[in-house]
């Protein structure tokens, strides 16, 4: 008699908490604008002498997720970083006109804690499967290559929540891509359904 009571007991309390859990559970969707700067590695391989490199530009990406309850989640997002500009040498040669754009998926756990009802500060870690393109004119000829692979990412960010449904996030989040690293600084807008 004893066991089944507290068997009732257990199953209440669970049964509790998944419905607590599920009421905090919350899907989004969302875009951010900002400033990304990519290191100059990037560019090995392109130049190797006189260099210039100008690796900051505007970026953006567009992103959804799901929060699981209050403090955890995934987000998926894709990531445009601009492009890189480089101009300079390579065995003797002028290079001219250079560009590597960047640009990729990323899949992310998400942390957060809300500090108060509106205002939560986030942590993330994840993969970004990125494509890198150059193109640029190498004494005279035009040039090109593509790379892609799949690196280490992660974010710290603040959000705040103007309703239940509606908020915004700024945050900082890095890259990495082959030898090079990415920065970027953005805010956005949240959608939570």
């Amino acid at each position: 008699m004893k066991i089944s009571k507290v068997l009732v007991a257990s199953c209440l309390v669970l049964s509790f908490a998944f419905a607590a859990t599920q009421a905090s559970a919350q899907a989004f969707v969302g875009g951010s604008i900002g400033q990304s700067d990519i290191g100059d590695e990037i560019t090995s391989g392109l130049i190797d002498a006189n260099r210039s490199v100008d690796g900051k530009d505007t970026a953006w990406k567009v992103f959804g997720g799901y929060m699981f309850n209050r403090n955890f989640g995934i987000e998926a997002a894709y990531v445009d970083l601009g492009e890189v500009s480089y101009s300079g040498s390579f065995g003797g040669a002028a290079v001219t006109g250079g560009k590597v754009e960047v640009n990729g998926f990323n899949i992310a756990a998400l942390g957060s804690y809300p500090v108060t009802q509106e205002f939560s500060v986030f942590g993330k870690i994840g993969l970004f499967l990125w494509n890198a393109e150059a193109s640029d004119t190498t004494g005279g000829v035009p040039f090109s290559a593509k790379n892609d692979g799949t690196d280490l990412s992660f974010g710290l960010g603040v959000g705040y929540s103007f309703t239940p449904n509606l908020g915004v996030r700024a945050e900082f989040e890095r890259f990495e891509a082959s030898d090079a690293d990415a920065n970027l600084i953005s805010i956005g807008i949240v959608w939570r359904f």
